[in-house]
């Protein structure tokens, strides 16, 4: 079978008005009949052919396109998309470089983001990747089942921008390991600093106010992940101090001495790559940075017992 020969209509099931592909099926055929050289290419083929379908399903306005490493399904794909598209290339550069050795996009095929025109269209597309009744604000995912891929909504370009590089942080790191409090922090601190839009500004009555929550909560909700799905101040709060703790490390590690002395951002970069969710990523800050989790908390929250109950 070559990629010119590869149909995937008898492997698409339907759920929600919309094609499923069922990737099971799709990787025993490629994996079974194409060389291993040849595979990057004939999952991007796949991968084109669910998009246009995907398309077809939600209104004929939707479009293909695509650049060097993306395919995007598109809402405007000669207006809004193709301008999308280009800021998905300049993310995915800026990505590699800034997380070298971390950060990496080697996927079965392209990168695949979709774009739907409106929340009816997108929750309509994510429903079946979400737990039973859980819906919230949400205005993009990454995916990371079956074949890995980024869907997300906005009206404007510069909220869909916002969106993108947030996600694709997510979609570079989806084979580490790292909690999610680390992840979230690089991928708010990556969006951010990406757009220069939204900047967060952490003022003094902010820090009161983390300090009375978590102080009253404890950060147990913050280092296992829980709150970043929470309704409420919860989920706000953990999405700042996220932030927070990943730039006070990421500014700790800056190369010293006019760039000569490198040595603190190869041990963050070490702590990033051994960092595991398992025990909130306790082990690889000990290891790699010298200290522990609860002590990373103080430097913003101030002494206490911030450490996670493993």
């Amino acid at each position: 079978m070559s990629q010119q020969e590869l149909d995937i209509t008898d492997s698409l099931d339907w759920e929600e008005g919309l094609p499923r592909p069922r990737w099971d099926l799709i990787e025993s055929r490629v994996d079974s009949q194409i060389d291993p050289g040849a595979q990057w290419d004939v999952w991007t083929v796949a991968a084109r052919q669910w998009l246009t379908e995907l398309g077809a399903a939600l209104d004929k306005r939707y479009g293909v396109i695509e650049s060097d490493h993306f395919l995007m399904l598109a809402s405007q794909p000669e207006e809004t998309g193709t301008s999308l598209l280009q800021f998905a290339e300049r993310c995915r550069v800026r990505l590699l470089s800034s997380l070298e050795g971390v950060a990496e996009f080697d996927g079965r095929g392209k990168q695949v983001v979709v774009e739907l025109r409106n929340p009816k269209d997108y929750f309509q597309y994510i429903c079946v990747f979400l737990p039973e009744g859980e819906r919230g604000g949400s205005v993009g995912v990454q995916i990371r089942e079956g074949y890995p891929h980024i869907a997300l909504h906005g009206r404007e370009l510069w909220s869909l921008e916002n969106t993108l590089s947030h996600e694709l942080t997510h979609a570079s790191l989806h084979k580490q390991s790292m909690p999610l409090w680390l992840e979230e922090g690089l991928a708010q601190m990556f969006e951010h600093d990406m757009t220069g839009r939204s900047l967060l500004d952490v003022t003094t009555e902010m820090a009161g106010l983390h300090k009375r929550y978590w102080g009253k909560h404890g950060l147990d909700a913050f280092w296992c992940g829980e709150g970043f799905s929470r309704p409420g101040k919860v989920q706000e709060l953990s999405y700042q101090l996220a932030e927070i703790l990943a730039r006070l490390m990421v500014e700790e590690s800056r190369p010293r001495w006019f760039g000569w002395v490198r040595e603190p951002q190869v041990r963050f970069f070490a702590f990033l790559r051994d960092a595991n969710a398992a025990d909130c990523g306790a082990a690889a800050a000990g290891k790699h940075l010298g200290l522990e989790l609860s002590s990373l908390a103080a430097k913003f929250l101030g002494p206490g017992n911030w450490s996670p109950s493993l």
